[in-house]
């Protein structure tokens, strides 16, 4: 009988408002900037300190759930037109292809 895999935690909290204030400027977000790049995501356009989590679907598949700023045509962001305060942005979700960073590296 073959070893049954490694289960996944449900969901990772890698950045939130929380967290944000304590690595914003450590080598961590360094880390995790790598690692959004290692995952096809411009972490330029991710909404920071909104949530940044790793979870595990019921299927198995692993996601990346992240809030990035909506842009123009010509790359700047814009005013969330139901909120005049803010930027407009969205929840997205990217496949994990490459595992978060386990802890800051110093």
């Amino acid at each position: 009988m073959a070893p049954s895999p490694e289960l996944q935690p449900e969901r990772i909290v890698l950045n939130d408002a929380t967290t944000w204030p304590t690595i914003a400027e450590t080598p961590r977000r360094q880390q995790l900037c790598d690692w959004l790049i290692a995952n096809g995501i411009d972490y330029r356009n991710v909404a920071v300190p909104d949530p940044l989590t790793v979870e595990t679907l019921p299927d198995g598949q692993r996601i990346i759930r992240h809030t990035v700023y909506l842009l123009t045509d010509d790359g700047h962001r814009y005013i969330d037109p139901d909120d005049p305060n803010q930027a407009a942005r969205e929840e997205r979700t990217t496949p994990l292809l490459v595992e978060p960073p386990a802890e800051e590296q110093r």
